[in-house]
């Protein structure tokens, strides 16, 4: 009961000054939208232009550190000038808050003077002690602290899927998971102590450490009960709008469309009503203590009259850029069909990965694409493989590379249930041509290939996958550049593994991993004419969250739910099913347990 207590609390404070602090954590959010991601993202696009380097990846970091130091250390500048910027956003939040909170008065003037002046302040330790208590506290700081100046701070979705499949891996990371926790709560008042007390980072960390004693438990407790509350607040919110909407598209179809641009607007509140209270609700629970002596000493602002003209000019601009979005994407505008592309030629296990069984299966779904991995051989063919060690489908703990073509393909792979034959890429090939089955073809590479690897593929098989409309990926650079100098006229994409920075490649499309895919980076692909392909999509979420970004193409394991998801968006959807896709769809960072 304390920490349902604690909630209406926070939500009668907020309230108080509902509009005060709306205007405070929006405008902060428009700033950082608006001025400094466009400004970071130029300014990272400029560095690696004048480096000469087309793109970052986890694949050429240490290229990158070795032979453009210059650039490097471009990059690590801009690094730090979004670090100290996630710290202004989080100061300027917190003394925003306080002062309407201890009835100080509020102007965006004074804060801003108030944030800037604790800058000279900053020592080197205490701006150090930041960045690693961030991390300390990001797991649940996230329920309040949004922000999109971190928003690529994330692993990929295929390397955490790759982590858990090892147990001890799991209970390493769990373990070292509630540690952090455990630190991230004992210190979860030292930013209040930096900010509004100016503690030196020694005598902050104490007072946090001392205050959380015995009670670490609680704080976990009252901000866990916060973010389900707000969660369980925005989930009967979404019900009844749909729930309305659902009544009037089946009773009253004259007026559907009409209703749905209401409710969809009242979804947009909900969604940035959350953002606002969770935000404020945690700075609240961290600003506990340090609020209340405050208030008997005012320091009133002198209030200025806002320009009435300037204020009813901005809400009806932005109240016609918001029904504008929502008659497009109610009358379906803003999806169109992508190519739906099965994952190494299956659906939903329905055989062995990258064999021919599964490809003539799979093909009668009629899928644009069938994805599939190629490896050289020993004796310079190509087989079709997607791991660099054959032991995991076939027990034969050898690479591709140790084994000549006729050798692999006497071995049988086992998966799902299933066993096929591992087939070499003509053999697969033929077969995709007998079904009339285009394919998107990844080479696969490693340091033991030969030199002329690219040039045996492309005088094998380019005139036969043009012919065929097929296309070609990679991970590899080389291979992507190689092949656009060789043979121009072939579609190639370059798979990126993780998005830190637009490319700037002669690529036709990038398949990128979906867990760090934005719709920046579609818009950008688009304006340079390229195409871009989310991978590798299994969810009916993740597939909304695709098509809402206006991706190009599907890579999945699950083809059938993947034609399903994409049919319902397409097929004249109710609006009540456009209105629960949008909900969907919405930004992570608008929901507090996302």
């Amino acid at each position: 009961m304390t920490h349902l207590r604690l909630v209406n609390s926070i939500r009668r404070d907020f309230f108080q000054n509902w509009v005060s602090y709306t205007a405070l954590i929006l405008g902060i959010n428009l700033v950082i939208s608006m001025l400094f991601i466009p400004l970071l993202s130029w300014l990272t696009s400029t560095a690696l232009k004048l480096g000469g380097i087309d793109y970052v990846s986890y694949t050429n970091a240490a290229t990158i550190m070795l032979h453009h130091p210059f650039t490097s250390l471009f990059l690590i500048l801009i690094l730090i000038l979004t670090l100290f910027l996630v710290y202004w956003q989080f100061s300027f939040s917190m003394l925003g808050i306080y002062d309407i909170k201890a009835k100080r008065g509020f102007s965006f003037r004074t804060i801003l003077r108030d944030t800037l002046s604790l800058t000279p302040k900053l020592s080197l330790s205490s701006f150090g002690f930041f960045l690693g208590y961030f991390v300390l506290i990001l797991p649940f700081a996230g329920i309040g602290f949004k922000t999109a100046l971190l928003a690529k701070v994330k692993i990929p979705g295929f390397i955490l899927t790759f982590l858990l499949t090892n147990i001890w891996v799991t209970v390493g990371l769990v373990i070292a998971y509630l540690i952090v926790l455990y630190l991230g709560l004992r210190l979860l008042f030292v930013l209040p102590n930096l900010v509004i007390e100016q503690h030196s980072v020694h005598q902050a960390i104490a007072d946090s450490w001392n205050k959380t004693r015995h009670r670490t438990g609680d704080y976990f407790l009252n901000i866990l009960v916060l973010s389900l509350a707000i969660t369980i607040f925005a989930a009967i919110c979404y019900a009844l709008i749909l729930a309305g909407q659902t009544f009037i598209d089946q009773r009253a179809n004259q007026i559907a469309f009409v209703t749905a641009i209401i409710n969809m607007a009242l979804i947009e509140i909900v969604s940035q009503f959350v953002v606002i209270f969770s935000t404020f609700g945690l700075m609240r629970i961290l600003m506990a203590d340090v609020i209340v002596p405050r208030i008997e000493q005012p320091r009133l602002v002198s209030q200025r009259r806002r320009p009435k003209l300037l204020i009813i000019s901005a809400v009806l601009l932005v109240a016609v850029g918001v029904v504008s979005f929502n008659v497009v994407y109610l009358k379906g505008l803003t999806v169109t069909r992508p190519l739906e592309i099965s994952h190494r030629g299956v659906d939903n296990g329905n055989g062995v990965q990258n064999t021919i069984p599964a490809l003539q299966k799979t093909s009668k779904e009629r899928p644009d694409y069938i994805e599939m991995d190629i490896h050289e051989t020993k004796d310079h063919r190509f087989v079709v493989m997607h791991d660099e060690n054959l032991k995991q489908l076939t027990g034969v703990n050898l690479a591709p590379y140790q084994m000549t073509l006729k050798q692999i393909t006497a071995l049988k792979a086992r998966e799902n249930g299933y066993a096929a034959r591992i087939p070499s890429f003509s053999q697969y090939l033929t077969a995709a041509e007998q079904a009339h089955q285009r394919l998107l073809v990844e080479i696969k590479t490693t340091s033991h290939d030969s030199p002329d690897m690219l040039n045996l593929f492309v005088k094998r098989y380019a005139v036969r996958l043009q012919r065929d409309h097929d296309e070609i990926h990679s991970l590899n650079y080389s291979v992507v550049k190689g092949l656009k100098q060789q043979d121009p006229k072939q579609f190639v994409s370059f798979i990126l593994p993780y998005n830190l920075s637009f490319p700037n490649t002669k690529a036709n499309a990038y398949t990128m991993e979906y867990t760090t895919l934005t719709d920046a980076f579609v818009d950008d692909a688009d304006a340079h004419h390229q195409k871009v392909y989310a991978w590798t999509v299994n969810t009916n979420s993740a597939m909304q969250a695709a098509l809402f970004q206006g991706v190009n193409g599907i890579i999945t394991d699950k083809l059938s739910l993947l034609k399903s998801t994409v049919n319902n968006n397409l097929n004249h959807p109710t609006y009540s099913k456009r209105l629960s896709d949008y909900i969907i769809d919405l930004p992570s960072t608008n929901l507090p347990l996302n």
